[in-house]
């Protein structure tokens, strides 16, 4: 019998993700600041925060949320047919991480689009009235609205008179490289999608691959390049190395790229915001060495109603078949509690054992010079640069 462990969202599922550190060094919660990079500001609708069920189930909410993107020419781009990369940022906004691919993108003569996932609902704790990952909600969504926010940003500059429709790409760091892994899925397309576009290139760098959803094995053509740090703390790196496998074996044009001995975020050195220092270790619950899959056999009557779970750590229903009456009663008394409250936790976990309290985010040199040597390569090939 696997040891029972009721995980729910007071004691917090750690999601995997980039933030910005200075509020963990600081000890409080900085006020939220709106990025101003170089380039043009352009509006755009989007969907307001989902919860992870919502967006599964393709619930289409009759009031649409205005985000942003910064769109960025590099120098002496010509007038028309430019190629553009679609850039998503991590948990806590645009950072060191998305500033370095944003300067290194536009070096090699792309055009840069910089989506602001966070700001436009940055008041989304109106109605997630119990969120835990404070003002952007990031325990209620887990990064699906970045896949939303990717099609929306296609759709954009598909139409954009400089932009060349053909060559759209998308670049994400975190959170934002699983919007930039998983809008190529086949299914969500359909849900949330703009028929008959789709980008030209995907690069997800350390993507949470850590849940498996249903027709997941069905994506488009786009040609999708992974980069994961071995020592990755936030997610089981092998489930990025076997989706890839999965992928490929559909004659899908996906590889990975795993660098040995790096950590999360090492593509960007953090000494400018972790004090002087390139690594960090932050202490805190972390399930990110948990596995986990879509579950559509969840009920009312386990749960409680309007319950938000729809994620359940593979293996759920083994321990289900084999747990004693009790250690169910337990487990589904629990999540009603929390259900009832009002709480949006996507996650049913019952074996802790894949569980840690910390998880590390450090810049490793020759990992980032050779992904970025890497990425760029990728591009220039990719777009006939």
């Amino acid at each position: 019998m696997k040891k029972l462990t009721l995980t729910f969202i007071t004691t917090v599922f750690f999601i995997p993700l980039i933030f910005v550190p200075t509020t963990v060094l600081s000890g409080g919660h900085e006020a939220p600041k709106e990025w101003k990079g170089e380039g043009t500001k352009i509006e755009f609708e989007s969907m307001p925060t989902l919860n992870v069920k919502d967006f599964l189930n393709g619930k289409v909410l009759e009031k649409t949320e205005t985000i942003s993107g910064t769109l960025n020419f590099p120098a002496n781009a010509p007038n028309k047919n430019v190629p553009v990369v679609v850039v998503m940022h991590g948990m806590g906004g645009i950072s060191i991480w998305e500033e370095h691919w944003l300067k290194t993108l536009n070096s090699i003569g792309l055009a840069t689009f910089m989506v602001d996932s966070n700001w436009g609902r940055r008041n989304c704790k109106k109605i997630f009235k119990k969120t835990v990952k404070g003002l952007w909600c990031a325990d209620v969504n887990q990064g699906m609205n970045r896949i939303i926010d990717g099609y929306r940003a296609l759709e954009l500059l598909s139409k954009h008179s400089r932009i060349d429709p053909a060559r759209i790409g998308c670049l994400g760091i975190s959170l934002g490289a699983k919007g930039c892994l998983y809008l190529n899925v086949k299914r969500f397309q359909k849900m949330w999608g703009t028929p008959g576009i789709e980008f030209a290139a995907s690069v997800p760098l350390y993507a949470p691959c850590d849940v498996r959803f249903k027709e997941d094995d069905e994506i488009g053509d786009t040609p999708i390049r992974i980069h994961v740090g071995e020592l990755d703390t936030y997610f089981p790196v092998d489930s990025c190395v076997n989706y890839v496998d999965l992928l490929r074996s559909k004659g899908k044009d996906v590889e990975i790229k795993v660098y040995p001995g790096a950590h999360h975020g090492f593509d960007a050195d953090p000494s400018s915001i972790f004090r002087g220092k390139t690594k960090m270790v932050i202490g805190g619950y972390n399930a990110g060495r948990c596995y986990f899959e879509e579950n559509t056999d969840l009920t009312e009557e386990q749960l409680g109603k309007n319950f938000a779970q729809q994620i359940t750590q593979v293996g759920f229903n083994e321990f289900l078949a084999t747990a004693t009456e009790r250690e169910k009663k337990k487990l589904f008394k629990y999540m009603k509690s929390g259900n009832k409250r009002g709480y949006n936790n996507p996650f049913v976990i019952f074996d802790e054992s894949c569980v840690s309290n910390s998880t590390t985010i450090a810049y490793d040199k020759n990992a980032a010079n050779e992904a970025t040597k890497l990425v760029k390569d990728f591009f220039i090939s990719t777009f006939a640069l």
